[in-house]
């Protein structure tokens, strides 16, 4: 069996130019984020004066969270900002729910959505493919694994395999790699659940790279980073709805991420320099760059955090003093550095905790959790996590409604490992040539990995009482910090169905406290 080749890129010096579309007059979005509740929101039973401070504590640190946590896996990343923060708990154990899937070479990233897995199975490498049926789009079962339906996107010579993009709304998005500059395509639009075509953008240049992705709008709209240009793309239509120009220097590694209205993507700078960009997500329009950094090139993505906070990764495997991972605060007027700390990472995806930390490989090759704001180092890994050797390490990071942290590290061979917050170590299986494929979770806390052959993975651990979100065997504060953690959103939370974590949720978590 062939090993998946390395991370292909191309340079491009040339210049960014104006593209089709523009602003557009507000759309009713489809839903709307709910608020976080505030203490005189909310009845709760008679508690100790301790525990009502520990209540209060925790209600505060909900509020601390700007970027709220996800339910289902819908995009790389698993939420717009691309930090793999979830309210879905993950399992307690290494439990396998069901296993295989069609061959593949190549592990891909698995996308999650309404009881819907999709995954990409390519059975050619190399790039570009000579061959037709190198790749298809394949849509299973989350409780079952079962094959659903399957979609393969027309091959022209010279196109590499296929991509998805995400899911949102019952709907997906896949397309067919490229250079990131001499080819392209169009971005097809399926029925998640019968894989019927719905429409093609017609412009046949706005899919995105290898490992860019997509991100989505509180209403369901694409932001997606192809080539010279960022796009908003409708969701439900495929019409662009604007172009803004933008420079990369190393094709397919450009994917944004979105924190309400603002657009982060890793741009190129002046003299050879790379920095952050931030954009409108209503019209487009730039708005402002973070100063340059002395590096020409970096494969790895931008992800935000909370309280404006926007982490860079710049990879170019030289040095600690090189590989670094940047936080900047978007302070409404500029991207101000606050610090920087050694990281390591070859591509893949960064992570942040509720509570305000960020997760990331160090240059040693452990995992770090720090703070936001400040870059104090709160926790290190128990054991070393990174692949060997280091600089291949491809992050791939869950940060579940309990705290609990799942990496797998893209290695070949591969490891997923499950931390508790603290960062000691739970569980970990291997995965042979990781490289792409995950962990993923979905929101029924289903943790999905995708491998090569016929390895593909759902792991999951129902065994525990309701209202012990972590499955540590007590209700206490931990469930708590999880349950308001996801406030507002679905997922294992919403103790009372209601399909929203709120007051009912948390009134049942108190009477089952102890």
């Amino acid at each position: 069996m062939e090993s998946p080749p390395a991370r292909l890129r191309n340079r491009r010096d040339g210049e960014s130019f104006a593209g089709e579309g523009g602003p557009r007059a507000g759309r009713p979005g489809h839903g709307s984020r709910a608020s976080s509740p505030t203490t005189s929101e909310t009845t709760m039973p008679h508690r100790t004066p301790e525990r009502r401070l520990l209540v209060l504590s925790l209600l505060a640190a909900a509020h601390f969270t700007s970027t709220p946590a996800s339910a289902d896996w819908s995009n790389l990343g698993g939420n717009p900002a691309r930090n793999g923060l979830t309210s879905a708990v993950g399992p307690a154990t290494p439990t396998l729910r069901w296993s295989g899937a069609s061959l593949s070479l190549i592990a891909w990233t698995p996308i999650v959505e309404g009881g819907r897995v999709f995954n990409i199975r390519q059975t050619v490498a190399g790039s570009p493919l000579l061959d037709p049926n190198n790749s298809m789009l394949h849509a299973l079962d989350l409780a079952t694994g079962n094959q659903l339906w399957t979609y393969e996107f027309p091959w022209q010579p010279g196109d590499w395999t296929m991509v998805l993009y995400g899911a949102r709304d019952g709907r997906v998005y896949t397309g067919r790699a490229d250079d990131g500059f001499t080819r392209s395509s169009a971005i097809h639009c399926l029925d998640a659940a019968t894989g019927k075509l719905l429409w093609t953008t017609a412009c046949d240049t706005c899919a995105p790279g290898l490992y860019d992705g997509v991100v989505f709008t509180d209403d369901g709209d694409l932001i997606a980073v192809a080539g010279l240009n960022i796009r908003r793309i409708d969701g439900e239509t495929g019409a662009v709805v604007w172009t803004a120009p933008h420079q990369f220097s190393i094709s397919g590694s450009s994917g944004p991420a979105l924190v309400g209205n603002s657009i982060y993507v890793h741009e190129r700078g002046p003299n050879n320099t790379i920095r952050v960009g931030c954009f409108d997500a209503a019209t487009g329009a730039k708005r402002y760059s973070s100063a340059p950094l002395p590096v020409f090139f970096t494969q790895t993505e931008v992800f935000a955090g909370s309280n404006g906070m926007v982490f860079f990764p710049v990879v170019p495997r030289i040095s600690p003093e090189t590989d670094r991972l940047y936080a900047y605060q978007d302070t409404g007027t500029g991207l101000e550095l606050r610090w920087s700390a050694p990281c390591a990472a070859f591509g893949g995806e960064g992570g942040a905790t509720a509570d305000g930390g960020v997760v990331f490989v160090n240059y040693d090759g452990f995992l770090e959790i720090r703070d936001q704001l400040t870059g104090a180092l709160r926790a290190t890994s128990s054991v070393p996590v990174a692949a060997v050797p280091t600089f291949l390490t491809s992050p791939h990071i869950v940060v579940d409604g309990a705290g609990t942290i799942f990496f797998g590290n893209g290695g070949f061979p591969g490891t997923v490992f499950a931390f508790n917050p603290d960062l000691s170590l739970r569980w970990s299986v291997e995965v042979p040539n990781l490289n792409e494929g995950g962990p993923v979770l979905a929101g029924d806390g289903t943790l999905l990995i995708a491998g090569v052959g016929n390895d593909f993975r759902a792991y999951y651990d129902p065994g525990c009482a309701a209202a012990d979100l972590n499955c540590d065997g007590a209700v206490n504060a931990q469930d708590l910090a999880a349950l308001l953690g996801a406030w507002g959103g679905s997922g294992a939370g919403d103790l009372d169905g209601s399909g929203v974590v709120g007051a009912p949720d948390l009134a049942i978590l108190l009477s089952a406290w102890g």
